[in-house]
C-alpha cells in the first residue's frame, strides 16, 4: 500500500486582508488537509476541527480513538469557494494528546497529525474576554468588533487548526504569517506566507491572554457549518 505524507499538486491562493473574507479555490487531486490540526481540550467545551481530501469515497479513521473521535461530514460553506467536490471528516477531541488521523482510498493512504492540548478554564474565559471586550486603547481592540460582524474573516477550525501556536499568536501580534507557506486550511490549498496586507492588525496580549486567546480561538464553532 502507497502511504503519503504530503498533498498533491496545490497551489496558493489569496490571503485574508482586514475584515473581509478571502477567496479560495480548492484544487485537491489525492490531498489530505490539513497536514497537521491544533486543537484543545477542555470537559466544560467543545473542540472541533475539520479534515478534507480529494480523494473519492474516504474512509476515516483515528490511531487513538481515546483522544478523538471521527465522522463523515457534509462540506462546509464557504463564500466565493466550491467544495462540492471533497469530502470531510469531523475530529471533535476527548482528551489532550497527540494521535494520527488515517484516510484511505482507492488503495491509497494518507496521513496527517491531530495534535490536541489542554486547556483550563480560567485560560478560556481569558480568552473569550480579550476577544469580546473593547477598549479605549488602540492596540486592544476587540477581535469581535471586526471578526464576529457579518462578513468578518473566519478564524474558526476550520481554517486555523492548521496553524500552530506560534503563527496564530504572530498574526495576531505581529501582523505576518511564516515566511514559507506551512499552514493549511480544511477546504482549499490556503497557505498564506509573509506579511499581512493589513499591516496594522497588531494587538496587544498579555502573557495570560495568549493561550486564553488560543484555547478561545479554538473553541469557536466551525465556520460554514
Amino acid at each position: 500500500m502507497l502511504r503519503l505524507r504530503c498533498l498533491v499538486g496545490v497551489a496558493v491562493v489569496l490571503v485574508a486582508v482586514g475584515c473581509t473574507d478571502d477567496v479560495e479555490t480548492p484544487i485537491y487531486e489525492f490531498g489530505l488537509f490539513p497536514e497537521v490540526a491544533h486543537t484543545g481540550f477542555n470537559p466544560n467545551a467543545t473542540f472541533k476541527v475539520m479534515f478534507g481530501t480529494g480523494a473519492s469515497d474516504p474512509k476515516w479513521s483515528i490511531d487513538d480513538p481515546s483522544i478523538a473521535t471521527i465522522a463523515p461530514s457534509a462540506p462546509p460553506k464557504v463564500p466565493r469557494a466550491t467544495v462540492k467536490s471533497s469530502s470531510f471528516a469531523l475530529v471533535t477531541a476527548t482528551k489532550a494528546g497527540e494521535t494520527t488521523v488515517t484516510m484511505t482510498s482507492g488503495g491509497k493512504t494518507l496521513t496527517a497529525r491531530l495534535v490536541v492540548k489542554a486547556y483550563t478554564d480560567d485560560q478560556l474565559a481569558a480568552g473569550k474576554a480579550r476577544y469580546d471586550t473593547e477598549s479605549t486603547d488602540p492596540v486592544r481592540k476587540s477581535c469581535a468588533s471586526c471578526h464576529a460582524k457579518e462578513g468578518g474573516v473566519d478564524h474558526s477550525p476550520l481554517k486555523m487548526a492548521g496553524f500552530d501556536d506560534a503563527t496564530v499568536l504572530n498574526v495576531i501580534q505581529e501582523a505576518t504569517y511564516p515566511a514559507s507557506g506551512t499552514t493549511r486550511s480544511a477546504t482549499s490549498a490556503f497557505a498564506p506566507t509573509g506579511p499581512m496586507e493589513f499591516t496594522g492588525h497588531k494587538w496587544n496580549l498579555t502573557e495570560p491572554e495568549k493561550d486564553g486567546i488560543l484555547a478561545h480561538l479554538r473553541s469557536l464553532p466551525l465556520g460554514g457549518l
